[in-house]
């Protein structure tokens, strides 16, 4: 099996590190893509896609760019050459599931995305295999090591966010711009990837509810932590109503999701008749991602049935809250309220919201 990655930086490094430096002898890195101007620190780097799409003893590619463009570009000429392709890209899926779906099926090519939710958390897996034979009704959890981060440092030392986002940069959580992460886009995007295997449908990126925590202040966890609740930046899919919502949530300081470390991810999955699963583990950094993309390539090389995906497409539409919220809005201080409409969750005059679980 020969692969090509594309992107060589935190996780595109972990995968060449993992596949060279394991006993995956069968699985040879034939070609690394970097941008132009890059080091070029080994001999199979290269700056020219064509060095790659044009070389038919590739089989399978990595994609470890990000973004949009150019990984959707790369991606799609690489299924079109019939190359399998493996990514952690979660933008690139939201955006273009249906596409992507459509011509993995067309050109009967592997496209498999273990890493783009859950980061070392087998949770896309078993969202497939749980579907093969039972009805999945809903999922909810971290699945943003970044914010987790951030969020259990501010609750455990009494930090503003500021500081507690400089450290997650240090440590290579976040990114220089964290704005997808704490504005809610990265959760946003993984929130849809995942939903749509639950549900083997295409849920549009339009319309749904996410917010952030941008607007949070070590005042608001003092007030949370004053009532015994702990906040976590929450995705959650309603499988029976049709739902997809992105919003920080409130938790009973004993309970176990409240208590989820530092950069680890937790996600709860209900199902019809096996009840409730959950799962715990690293949700960032370079290798639990990067090993979430090679188990992808060893479920290509073991020739694993490739999960049986369809691109329905679901609008989501939303009816009135009835929970109880934290919301704080311009000029004022946060406080419980009962009960919001949409309409008044989407106010441009509300900073911080979180809903009361």
């Amino acid at each position: 099996m020969k692969i090509a990655i594309f992107g060589y930086g935190i996780v595109g490094k972990g995968v060449y590190d993992i596949v060279t430096g394991n006993k995956l002898s069968y699985i040879e890195v034939a070609k690394i893509l970097r941008r132009k101007g890059s080091e070029k620190s080994l001999p199979i780097i290269t700056d020219d896609f064509n060095d790659i799409i044009n070389d038919d003893s590739i089989d399978t590619v990595v994609e470890c760019l990000g973004g949009l463009e150019p990984a959707r570009t790369y991606v799609i000429e690489s299924m079109k050459r019939g190359k399998n392709v493996v990514t952690s890209n979660k933008l690139l899926l939201a955006t273009c599931y249906d596409e992507l779906i459509d011509l993995a099926h067309e050109k009967g090519v592997y496209l498999l995305f273990e890493a783009s939710v859950g980061g070392g958390i087998p949770f896309i897996e078993n969202l497939i295999s749980i579907s093969r034979v039972d009805e999945i009704t809903g999922f909810k959890g971290i699945i943003n090591a970044t914010i987790n981060y951030i969020l259990y440092r501010m609750t455990k030392e009494s930090i503003d966010f500021d500081v507690a986002l400089k450290e997650a940069q240090g440590k290579g959580y976040a990114e220089a711009d964290p704005s997808s992460d704490i504005d809610g886009d990265d959760v946003l995007y993984k929130t849809i990837v995942a939903s749509n295997v639950a549900s083997g449908k295409s849920y549009s990126i339009d319309n749904i509810l996410k917010f952030g925590v941008r607007n949070l202040t070590k005042e608001d966890i003092a007030f949370f932590t004053e009532n015994g609740l702990v906040v976590k930046l929450i995705a959650e899919y309603d499988g029976i109503n049709k739902m997809l919502l992105v919003m920080p949530e409130l938790f009973d300081k004993y309970t176990a999701i409240a208590n989820v470390p530092l950069n680890n991810n937790y996600i709860e999955i209900t199902c019809k008749t096996e009840g409730r699963l959950s799962f715990e583990g690293q949700g960032a950094g370079r290798y639990p991602t990067a090993h979430s993309v090679v188990q992808d390539l060893v479920r290509i090389h073991q020739k694993s049935a490739k999960p049986e995906l369809t691109t329905d497409k679901v609008v989501v539409c939303y009816k009135d809250f009835t929970d109880k919220f934290y919301v704080k809005r311009k000029g004022e201080k946060g406080h419980f309220v009962n009960g919001m409409n949409e309409k008044e969750l989407r106010s441009d005059d509300i900073l911080f919201v979180a809903k009361v679980n």
